[in-house]
C-alpha cells in the first residue's frame, strides 16, 4: 500500500495522484496495459501483409519499392535505437522510455493514414468515362497498337505518398522500440523470480496476439468496407473484383487512437512498483537473484567494453545469430504469408484473415504461455546449461516446417501469351498477352482481368481474348479463342480464372505452419541481421518468380502472374538453410554453456526455500 511518505511511488501523472487510482498500481494493472501496447503493435504487423496483398495504391504500383524501402524503414530505426535504448533505458525511467515511445508510435499510426486523404477518392476504370474503360472489357480495334489509358501524372510519378509511409515506418520503429527490451526489465524488476516468467509469457503472447486479431480485423475490414467507405453511385463491387481495394487505412486510424490512449494510462505508473524493492533484496538474501553489477552505470564510454566483452562471449553471440537466423525466416516468411496464400491457393486476403488470425490467437500464444509456464515448472531461469538445451531441442523439432512451404496448391495458371501459346501462334519475345489476334484491340496491362475461355485457357482480359462484346460474367465473339469444331458461331469466354484444381483447399493445412512463428524479439541481432534483410530477402524471391508484370502509363507494375512452383521451392531451400543454421548455433551454444547459475553454485538457502516458500513468494510478487 502507497503511504503520504512515498508519493514518488504513486500512480498518476504530474502532482495528480488521487487515493482512488492506486488501486492501478501493481503489477497487474501494468501488464495488462503493457500487453495492450504489445497488442496494437501486432496488429500493425499484419495489417502491413494485408495491404502488400491486396492494395494496389495508384501512386506505389511497384512492388519492388514497396518491399524493399517500406517494408525495412521500420527496422532501420529500430536498429538504430535498440541498443541506445537498451543500455540507457537500463538505469533510467521505463515507464517514460515506454510510454513516450507508444506516443511516437501513434503519430506513425496517424501519419501512414495521410496519404488516403490526400490523394483523392479511388476512381475504379468504368467509371471513367473513356474508352479506356471499354478496352478493359472489350476488344475495341483501333487505327494504332497504343493502349489508351488515361494516366494520373500527379500521383502516378510522385514519390511523396512512399516517403510519408517511410517516415511513418521509421516512427513506428522506433517508438516501439523500449516496448521489448525494457518492459520485461520493468515486470523482472518488479516481480519475484518464480512469478515472472508466467508474466513475461503472457506479454510475449500478446505480441503474437496482435497479429491473430490485426487479421481477423484486417480481413473483415478489406473484405467488407470499401476504401472510400461508401462506392461511387451505380458502383457495386465486391472483394472477389480485381478492381477492388479494402480500407486498408481505417485499421491505423483506430488503433493509432487507442495507442495514444493507453500510452497516457501507461505513463501514470511510478519508476518502481511499491515493495519491489524489498522483494529484490529478499530475492538476492535467498540466492534468487545475483547481486547487481553496479560497475556500467549508463554512461557512453561504457558501451564499448560491454559491447567487447560480450561478444567475446560465445554462448551469447551463437545464441544471439541463432535468434537472428530465426528472426530472418520468421519475419520474412509472416510479412509475406498473406501474399503468398492469395498466389498459391487463390484466397481472397479477406477471406483467409479469419484462418490466419485463428491460428496465431490459438497456436502461437499458447505456445509462448506454455513456456511461461514451462520455464516456471522447471527452474529453467536458474541453469542457462538446461535452458541452452530446450533451446537447442526445441528448435530441431520445428526444422520440418520448412518442408510446409511444399504443401500443393491450386494448378499453375495456363495464361496465354506467358505460360501457354495462344491457339494457332508462338511464343513472342518477350512473353506478353499482346498477341497479332488482339494487337490492335488497345488492351491494357495495368491489372490482370482474366477470362476463362472455352478453350481451357486463361486470358489477361476479354480484350485480350479477342472478345467483341462483354455482357455480365460472359464473353462473345472472341476471336483468339480457339472455337473448337464448330466454326460458324464466334468463341465465348467466362469471367474469371479456369479450374485451377482441387489443391486450392489445401491452404488450411499450409496456415498450421504459423501456429510454429516466433514472437517478434526486439534485439539489435535480431532486428540487424534478422527481421530487416527478411522481408527484403523474401520480396526479391517474389520478384525473380515473376512471370508477368503489370504495365501502366509507360511504367512497370506489379506483377500479375508467379511461378508459384519454383516460388515454393526457393522459399522452401531457404526455410531449410535457416532452420538448419538455427539448429547449429543453438547447439554450439549448448556445448560452450557455463552453468553459472545452476543450483550448485546458487546460495544453498535458495534450495532450502524452493519447495516451502513458492505459494508465499508467488502472493508477494503480485501483490506488489
Amino acid at each position: 500500500m502507497v503511504t503520504e511518505a512515498q508519493p514518488e511511488l504513486s500512480y498518476g501523472w504530474f502532482s495528480f495522484k488521487p487515493k482512488w487510482l492506486q488501486a492501478m498500481n501493481n503489477c497487474k494493472c501494468f501488464l495488462f496495459i503493457a500487453v495492450m501496447i504489445a497488442t496494437i503493435q501486432g496488429l500493425y504487423l499484419s495489417c502491413k501483409a494485408f495491404i502488400l496483398s491486396s492494395c494496389d495504391l495508384s501512386a506505389l504500383r511497384d512492388d519492388r519499392e514497396w518491399n524493399y524501402r517500406h517494408k525495412s524503414s521500420n527496422d532501420i530505426s529500430a536498429i538504430l535505437l535498440i541498443c541506445f535504448v537498451s543500455f540507457y533505458g537500463q538505469f533510467g525511467d521505463k515507464i517514460k522510455w515506454i510510454g513516450y515511445g507508444a506516443i511516437i508510435t501513434a503519430v506513425g499510426f496517424f501519419m501512414f493514414t495521410l496519404p488516403h486523404f490526400i490523394i483523392g477518392p479511388y476512381q475504379p476504370v468504368t467509371t471513367l468515362a473513356t474508352a479506356a474503360s471499354r478496352a478493359v472489357q472489350e476488344c475495341v480495334v483501333k487505327n494504332n497498337t497504343s493502349t489508351t489509358e488515361t494516366c494520373f501524372s500527379g500521383y502516378e510519378s510522385n514519390r511523396f505518398y512512399l516517403v510519408l509511409f517511410c517516415v511513418a515506418q521509421l516512427l513506428m520503429g522506433a517508438g516501439t522500440t523500449p516496448l521489448y527490451s525494457l518492459a520485461p526489465a520493468y515486470i523482472d524488476e518488479n516481480l519475484h523470480p518464480k512469478s515472472s516468467p508466467v508474466y513475461l509469457s503472457l506479454f510475449f503472447a500478446a505480441a503474437m496476439t496482435g497479429p491473430g486479431l490485426g487479421y481477423i480485423a484486417g480481413g473483415a475490414i478489406l473484405n467488407n468496407v470499401f476504401v472510400q467507405v461508401t462506392q461511387p453511385r451505380a458502383l457495386h463491387l465486391t472483394a472477389r473484383d480485381p478492381r477492388w481495394i479494402g480500407a486498408w487505412w481505417l485499421g491505423y486510424l483506430v488503433t493509432g487512437a487507442i495507442m495514444f490512449l493507453t500510452a497516457i494510462l501507461l505513463l501514470g505508473f511510478p519508476r518502481e512498483l511499491p515493495g519491489s524493492a524489498k522483494m529484490r533484496a529478499q530475492a538476492i538474501e535467498e540466492g534468487h537473484l545475483p547481486k547487481r553489477d553496479n560497475k556500467l552505470r549508463g554512461k557512453w564510454k561504457d558501451i564499448v567494453p560491454a559491447t567487447s566483452q560480450l561478444l567475446k562471449n560465445i554462448t551469447y553471440l551463437s545464441n544471439s545469430l541463432a535468434l537472428a537466423a530465426s528472426s530472418l525466416y520468421g519475419g520474412a516468411v509472416s510479412a509475406f504469408i498473406a501474399k503468398f496464400v492469395v498466389v498459391k491457393y487463390a484466397v481472397n486476403p479477406g477471406m483467409s484473415g479469419p484462418t490466419l488470425g485463428a491460428i496465431f490467437l490459438v497456436g502461437a500464444s499458447a505456445g509462448i504461455v506454455f513456456g511461461g509456464f514451462f520455464v516456471r515448472r522447471f527452474n529453467l531461469k536458474k541453469s542457462c546449461k538446461l535452458s541452452a538445451k530446450y533451446c537447442f531441442v526445441f528448435a530441431l523439432l520445428s526444422a520440418w516446417t520448412a518442408f510446409l512451404f511444399m504443401i500443393p496448391g491450386c494448378d499453375k495458371v495456363n495464361l496465354a501469351g506467358v505460360v501457354t501459346p495462344y491457339h494457332n501462334s508462338n511464343f513472342q519475345n518477350p512473353r506478353s498477352p499482346v498477341a497479332p489476334c488482339n494487337l490492335n484491340c488497345s488492351c491494357s496491362l495495368a491489372y490482370i482481368n482474366p477470362v476463362c475461355g472455352q478453350d481451357k485457357l486463361t486470358y489477361f482480359s476479354a480484350c485480350h481474348a479477342g472478345c467483341a462484346k462483354v455482357t455480365g460474367s460472359k464473353a462473345y465473339n472472341c476471336s483468339c479463342i480457339d472455337s473448337g469444331a464448330n466454326k460458324t458461331q464466334g468463341a465465348t469466354a467466362t469471367k474469371g480464372f479456369c479450374d485451377r484444381g482441387p489443391g486450392c483447399k489445401s491452404y488450411h493445412y499450409f496456415l498450421l505452419y504459423f501456429s510454429d512463428c516466433d514472437a517478434e524479439q526486439d534485439c539489435c541481432s535480431s532486428r540487424t541481421l534478422g527481421f530487416m534483410p527478411g522481408p527484403i530477402l523474401l520480396g526479391w524471391m517474389f520478384d525473380v518468380n515473376c512471370l508477368f508484370w503489370g504495365e501502366s502509363c509507360g511504367r512497370r507494375g506489379r506483377c500479375q502472374i508467379y511461378d508459384i512452383w519454383k516460388l515454393s521451392v526457393i522459399i522452401t531451400v531457404f526455410g531449410c538453410v535457416m532452420k538448419g543454421l538455427t539448429v547449429l548455433l543453438y547447439f554450439i551454444s549448448f556445448w560452450f554453456c557455463k552453468s553459472s547459475y545452476d543450483e550448485e553454485e546458487t546460495n544453498p538457502k535458495a534450495a532450502e526455500n524452493d519447495q516451502g516458500k513458492t505459494n508465499e513468494d508467488f502472493q508477494l510478487s503480485t501483490e506488489s
